[in-house]
């Protein structure tokens, strides 16, 4: 089925699905609002669908917010600039409240705008762009796509094999880097790590991608020496990133094993990505070496980071 044959009433089923996982999403994070979607198909067509859900309640007696408003001011401002919303730079536009919390997207030819209220405002737009990656997901659903996993994959003997030995580095996601820092060197018995920020971003001659895009994000990370390897402990911030897209799904936890692997990399890279991974679910260039993440957690339980030299 081709997304341009998708009825208004297959995407607003999907967008009632999303809202739901939205909702769902907000329960486990202890908060409460109102989630609000808006979806425009491919094709000719110029109708929006909406839809609405409360979780819990819908205003706020005593601070006076009436969050179902304010939920769809943030969706309106979505639709009105193709954007998220709150951006202080968007040009004021009549009924324009410019809360923050509003996500848009584009999914094969959709448009979509997804919003929630009532929650701080960083948690407001982490409910709604999780919500535009479910309808993502249900759109592809829909039009046949298979889903971007590798759980089919079989996995088959390199003929350039990664080595134990050459295991360098174990990443987690943590939810507090301050306190998971403190808690580490207590159990090892080592002083608290140094916690600096580090700036992704790609330029002409140290690239740096997500999912094939130049998006930069920012981490909050911390390095503890092993012995012959790292953990490292990264905090992530609300960008797309491939610590952010894994936080969405799992929380936290281990995001990735590293392996340094020398003059082999590009030939170990070439193996897996013809297995049918992703390799590049992150692709960054620095000087004098290089990180690639292969997702391959549906398969190993855990991304992998192949790099040529630490």
């Amino acid at each position: 089925m081709k997304v341009e044959l998708l009825t208004g009433e297959q995407l607003r089923g999907a967008v009632v699905k999303a809202l739901g996982d939205m909702k769902t999403k907000a329960m486990e994070m202890g908060i409460e609002g109102v989630a609000v979607a808006s979806v425009l198909g491919a094709g000719e067509s110029i109708d929006w669908i909406g839809e609405m859900k409360v979780v819990g309640i819908p205003y706020k007696q005593e601070e006076g917010w009436n969050l179902v408003a304010i939920a769809w001011s943030k969706c309106a401002e979505v639709i009105a600039t193709g954007a998220d919303s709150g951006n202080p730079e968007h040009k004021k536009i009549v009924g324009e409240l410019g809360f923050v919390g509003g996500a848009y997207g584009e999914h094969e030819g959709c448009r979509m705008a997804f919003a929630f209220s009532g929650a701080l405002s960083e948690e407001d737009l982490e409910v709604a762009r999780y919500g535009i990656s479910k309808m993502k997901c249900y759109i592809s659903e829909l039009i046949g796509e298979k889903p971007k996993t590798c759980k089919d994959v079989e996995f088959n003997h390199l003929a350039t094999p990664v080595r134990k030995e050459q295991f360098i580095q174990t990443t987690i996601v943590v939810d507090d880097i301050h306190k998971a820092a403190k808690a580490w060197a207590a159990l090892l018995d080592v002083p608290e790590p140094v916690i600096w920020v580090n700036h992704l971003e790609g330029n002409a001659e140290y690239p740096y991608t997500y999912r094939g895009k130049d998006i930069p994000c920012d981490l909050q990370m911390c390095v503890i020496e092993m012995g012959n390897w790292v953990l490292e402990l990264h905090q992530v911030d609300k960008t797309p990133s491939t610590f952010r897209e894994f936080q969405d799904k799992h929380a936290f936890g281990v995001h990735h094993i590293g392996f340094e692997v020398g003059d082999a990399r590009d030939e170990v890279i070439r193996e897996l990505k013809q297995m049918g991974f992703d390799t590049e679910r992150t692709v960054g260039v620095y000087p004098g070496s290089s990180w690639t993440i292969v997702d391959t957690e549906d398969v190993l339980g855990v991304n992998l980071n192949i790099k040529p030299k630490r």
